[in-house]
């Protein structure tokens, strides 16, 4: 009788250990996605640190006991991680995404003078393919643009910015489409 209720017992804890391991990756491909939709959006980063931090601490309070009991474990640090990887991760990407793909379609263009121009390292293998990136001031928010390294000659020469906006599903805007203005061509 004992055996059997192991068995189970083994069978519940490891359908858990899987849950959390699924929850972990899909948590860190969701952060990758959420990086893209944040450069596209217009979005003061406190709003997403917030959501981080609010969402981590009640998930950690929450979960922190069935997480170490799960694993076997007594070190803060894991169940943590995990829950930060997971489920803060899930929230944070669900919030952009909302406010992203369920955005009115009515477009508006305005244009923004350039505050500083710098560059990002290229993908790995490639760190020298620097990508040239504008930072604007965009109604009080800073902003910066990322461009493609192809771009790098055309972003030196620019002197304002055109940006193609529509208001998202929580009021943060998009950025639908952005573009340089060279000097001399206003």
């Amino acid at each position: 009788m004992t055996r059997k209720l192991n068995v189970k017992s083994d069978k519940k804890t490891n359908q858990w250990k899987s849950l959390y391991k699924l929850t972990f990756i899909v948590g860190l491909v969701l952060l990758t996605l959420q990086i893209f939709i944040y450069r596209k959006t217009i979005i003061n980063i406190s709003i997403p640190i917030a959501i981080i931090m609010t969402v981590g601490v009640v998930t950690f309070l929450i979960n922190r006991n069935h997480f170490n009991k799960t694993n076997n474990t007594s070190v803060v640090f894991y169940a943590l991680l995990q829950n930060t990887c997971s489920w803060v991760f899930i929230t944070c990407y669900l919030f952009m995404a909302t406010n992203y793909y369920f955005a009115d379609t009515e477009l508006k263009i305005e244009g923004f003078e350039i505050k500083s121009k710098s560059s990002l390292p290229g993908r790995r293998m490639h760190r020298s393919a620097r990508k040239p990136t504008i930072q604007i001031k965009y109604y009080g928010l800073n902003k910066e643009l990322v461009f493609k390294n192809s771009e790098t000659e055309k972003v030196e020469r620019a002197e304002k910015v055109i940006l193609t906006i529509r208001k998202g599903l929580y009021g943060y805007e998009i950025l639908e489409n952005y573009d340089t203005v060279d000097k001399g061509k206003q």
